[in-house]
């Protein structure tokens, strides 16, 4: 036994398991939810960040429609100092070139009328000098200057050649009738960001600025990147120029959500992802422990049951009885129990019946047991009365405080009469009553000779009854944990046991033993069974008996 424990509990320790299917469902649903929070959190995000690049775009498109809106404003009043000075030409002059002075940028600004040969020849300019008085402007420019012409609002010029010309024209009521006002500046490259590029609300952004309607690169007039079109997130917005409309767009250079939001599902995920791997690792973990436990349990357990073996009897052979006996464990791990049987031969060719229960369910229990059932055995081989060998029990118990409480039923079978027959004269300390089934199949408790169980804090005189078995009488000798159901009377499991034996009596000791234990076997039991089952023989026959009790443990 020593070596079969041992290498159960080597197969305890070495044993090595593939990961559990609660713990793979356990992390792929903790990275389902990881997924989930990863896919909010962008979301979060990704509005946030549009959010804000809606917010800079409108605080962008308000910057440039006010430079924009300056432009007629400052030609209108151009046109004031015509029409102030009766078309007075120095004067026109002396006005716009103070404008070209006020100027960030190089303009030039020019009184044009309608030449009769086709075009527009320049009455008066000033500024950066890129038209003279008398040129005749007969390109591109010539289709935004008659639809000045035809409007009140200003009209912009497509971007023009290589230097990237763009202008302005605006006509009558601004002008005398017949001319336009023209302001002309010239871009140069496409990637020439903003004076105001490097502080808010431009320093986080991309801006390109477009003279059409979509991201044409040919009509790009002013960009803070050579990237275009702007690349990443884009927000778009159009801008009213007189009877024209620009694209607005804009990106952000960096997150404007802040580097920590913008990396907040990496970080979710990261976290996920190790949360999903920890709760697996616990999961698996308490899996494993639970599992080493319960092969742990069954190593006790196995223990238990081994040393419950050695502790109960093997039964006699004695002739003219048929014995057969169970032992059912009510619990796992190391609940032994005080329960035992016993069948022994007593001087005077007479037979010892013991069935008792020592309270508790441990290893003190069984020990306790163990030596009772020894100290019962040394009283009764010279053949004393039942009730004289339990009070003697009694007072060895009491005087070595074995225990606090043990039940026991103890009969002396005496030899075989005339007729086969044997008288029993048994003494029950507060025991269950065993079951006698006579020949003619009636059944009756042994109910006689009950006293006060052993240890109890009471004098007791033990009784003592006598009964006789015919020929072909059973016997079912058991503790409580037979009759014992939750819920039930301690009644109604004896009616239960009776009328088993009723039924079944005629079956041989084992098969009636198999029988008793079928019912308890499908239910949880609060105690342990010993079951001890005597039929009756004729003295010339040899009892069939099972050599070494079964026990069971409680599923």
């Amino acid at each position: 036994m020593r070596v079969n424990i041992a290498s159960m509990a080597v197969a305890v320790r070495t044993a090595r398991w593939p990961l559990r299917l609660a713990t793979l469902l356990t992390v792929a649903v903790a990275l389902a939810l990881t997924a989930g929070a990863v896919w909010a959190t962008h979301l979060g995000a990704r509005d946030q960040s549009r959010r804000l690049l809606k917010e800079r775009t409108a605080e962008i498109s308000l910057v440039l429609t006010q430079a924009i809106d300056a432009i007629p404003t400052s030609l209108q009043e151009l046109g004031a100092v015509l029409d102030a000075t009766d078309g007075d030409v120095p004067a026109f002059e002396s006005a716009a070139q103070q404008q070209a002075n006020a100027s960030p940028t190089p303009i030039t600004i020019a009184w044009l009328r309608q030449d009769s040969a086709g075009g527009y020849r320049v009455i008066a300019e000033a500024g950066a000098g890129d038209l003279r008085i008398g040129q005749v402007i007969s390109d591109e420019r010539v289709q935004t200057l008659d639809a000045a012409m035809a409007t009140a609002a200003i009209v912009p010029t497509p971007v023009i050649g290589k230097d990237r010309l763009l202008g302005f024209a605006l006509g009558s009521p601004a002008a005398p009738v017949g001319t336009v006002l023209y302001r002309q500046s010239t871009l140069g490259p496409a990637v020439a960001p903003p004076r105001a590029a490097g502080t808010a609300p431009f320093s986080e952004l991309n801006v390109a600025l477009y003279a059409a309607r979509t991201a044409d690169k040919a009509s790009v007039l002013t960009s803070t990147t050579r990237d275009l079109p702007l690349p990443g997130e884009v927000h778009d917005d159009l801008l009213t120029v007189g009877n024209a409309k620009w694209l607005l767009t804009v990106s952000a250079r960096s997150p404007l959500v802040g580097r920590l939001t913008a990396d907040s599902p990496w970080i979710v995920l990261g976290i996920g992802v190790l949360g999903s791997l920890l709760v697996g690792f616990v999961v698996e973990t308490v899996a494993r422990r639970r599992d080493a436990a319960i092969a742990l349990y069954e190593v006790e357990h196995h223990v238990a049951e081994s040393l419950q073996r050695a502790l109960l009897p093997t039964l006699p052979d004695l002739p003219g009885l048929q014995l057969a006996a169970r032992y059912l464990a009510s619990g796992a791990g190391q609940q032994v129990g005080g329960d035992w049987f016993d069948a022994f031969p007593v001087a005077g060719g007479r037979c010892g019946l013991v069935v008792g229960d020592v309270i508790g369910h441990d290893v003190a229990a069984a020990s306790a047991m163990s030596q009772i059932r020894a100290l019962l055995r040394g009283y009764a081989v010279d053949g004393d009365s039942p009730a004289a060998v339990l009070t003697r029990l009694e007072r060895i118990i009491d005087e070595l405080q074995l225990t606090q409480l043990v039940t026991v039923f103890y009969g002396l079978l005496e030899p075989p009469a005339a007729d086969g027959s044997r008288a029993l004269r048994y003494s029950n300390a507060g025991h269950v009553p065993p079951v006698l089934r006579r020949p003619d199949g009636t059944v009756e408790p042994l109910a006689g000779g009950a006293s006060v169980v052993i240890g109890a804090p009471i004098p007791a005189e033990y009784a003592e009854s006598e009964v006789r078995l015919p020929l072909g009488s059973t016997l079912a000798l058991f503790t409580d944990g037979l009759v014992e159901v939750p819920g039930g009377s301690l009644t109604q499991g004896l009616d239960r046991v009776s009328q088993t034996v009723a039924n079944l009596g005629e079956e041989p000791p084992e098969a009636l033993c198999d029988d008793l234990l079928r019912e308890v076997s499908l239910r949880s039991l609060r105690d342990d069974v010993a079951l001890l089952v005597v039929r009756v023989l004729a003295t010339s026959a040899r009892s069939n008996v099972s050599g070494a009790p079964t026990s069971h443990a409680s599923s």
